[in-house]
């Protein structure tokens, strides 16, 4: 590929990657932001209704079982099959809540609770990141939570993901219809977001 060709971030980019397993953003485990959450937001296990999160992006989907056990309802989604292969794979008897799809046109009977976010929106083209925000005002409903990790920078640039924010550029794209109730510097972060990500609970107006 010549250095100043653009690469097509597509599902079959993602595929090649995970079929390599070239994944430097996989960090293994459920992050200590999201498990502490879940500490504090554990959902009421004798509750008839549970609590529902939605995952894009889920990748390997690490965070689905985090999620399972604290007693929410996931549904975890990736246009790419090979992460949804491995996905289910990895999860076993929770493998069935990982589906193949284009969250962006993928349709539900209702909106979630949850949003989770990490290092789906740095692997969007900009391009793509007014669906995003449309997704999160279609998929949320008042009181709803986006919660995860976002990655923040003003002097990382790249053909390739993940693609940062710019300071105070999430707000601008969020505060008219979320609050934002936390923010803390990622002190977990693997090598390719290190000294970038910031852990975020917002809440739709």
């Amino acid at each position: 590929m010549a250095l100043n060709d653009t690469p097509q971030i597509n599902a079959q980019f993602w595929d090649e990657l995970f079929t390599k397993g070239t994944m430097p953003w996989d960090r293994n485990s459920t992050p200590e932001d999201l498990h502490q959450f879940l500490l504090a937001n554990r959902a009421d296990a004798e509750s008839e209704t549970k609590p529902t999160v939605f995952i894009p992006g889920c990748g390997a989907g690490y965070e689905v079982v985090s999620f399972i056990k604290a007693d929410y309802q996931v549904t975890a989604m990736d246009y790419s099959l090979q992460a949804v292969n491995l996905a289910k794979q990895q999860l076993g008897q929770y493998g069935d809540v990982v589906v193949h799809g284009d969250v962006f046109e993928a349709q539900f009977a209702n909106p979630f609770n949850v949003i989770y976010e990490r290092a789906f929106l740095a692997a969007l083209p900009r391009e793509k990141w007014a669906d995003y925000f449309t997704m999160l005002e279609r998929l949320l409903p008042s009181g709803g939570l986006l919660i995860g990790y976002f990655v923040i920078s003003d002097d990382y640039r790249s053909r390739f993901p993940p693609f940062c924010l710019r300071s105070g550029e999430l707000t601008q794209w969020l505060s008219s219809s979320f609050n934002l109730l936390s923010c803390s510097r990622v002190e977990d972060s693997v090598a390719v977001f290190e000294d970038k990500e910031h852990w975020m609970v917002w809440q739709k107006k």
